[in-house]
């Protein structure tokens, strides 16, 4: 197949590809990140993020099950699985634009999670505690304006939700006679 071929194929078939990564999140990973986030999040504070980040217990088989996933979704050799800067972290990246589309790490610790529409992604209290350990860390300074927005969008998030519980009505007592 030529490469304008593929391209367009690529490109008309590439909103599907957040769909088909998540329907093959299962029971044994958890999705962290922005994704995360989002999720948790009233609409107006969620931004645009085009990958998940996923935890797992054995995260090269999962990445390469994703990218099997989706080459057989778009029709051929579309996406590649390489390891990633970090140990125990890999990526699924596409052939067509080389954005990468999901990074599955290796789980070391247990995690807190709520379970959202049947998937399992990280609490808000744990993205706080993640973000506020790499704004003090200086060798990340690099990520630090974005963990700054997303720590403060998430401080927001709760402020509106606490804002948004109805308040109990207090209803007098009245007196039988």
């Amino acid at each position: 197949m030529d490469k304008l071929k593929k391209t367009n194929i690529f490109y008309t078939k590439k909103k599907e590809i957040r769909k088909i990564i998540l329907n093959d999140v299962d029971n044994n990973e958890i999705i962290y990140g922005q994704s995360a986030i989002n999720k948790q999040l009233p609409r107006k504070l969620r931004v645009y993020t085009e990958d998940y980040d996923i935890f797992s217990t054995n995260p090269g088989q999962e990445a390469r099950q994703v990218e099997r996933a989706l080459d057989k979704y778009f029709g051929g050799n579309y996406f590649k699985v390489k390891p990633a800067i970090h140990k125990g972290t890999f990526r699924v990246v596409s052939l067509i634009d080389g954005k990468v589309y999901a990074d599955y790490t290796k789980l070391r610790i247990p995690v807190p999670y709520r379970i959202i529409n049947g998937k399992r992604y990280i609490t808000l209290d744990y993205a706080k505690k993640d973000k506020l350990k790499i704004l003090r860390n200086p060798k990340a300074k690099y990520r630090h304006k974005k963990d700054k927005d997303a720590l403060n969008r998430i401080r927001l998030g709760e402020k509106l939700k606490k804002m948004k519980k109805p308040k109990k009505r207090i209803i007098p007592f009245l007196e039988l006679k």
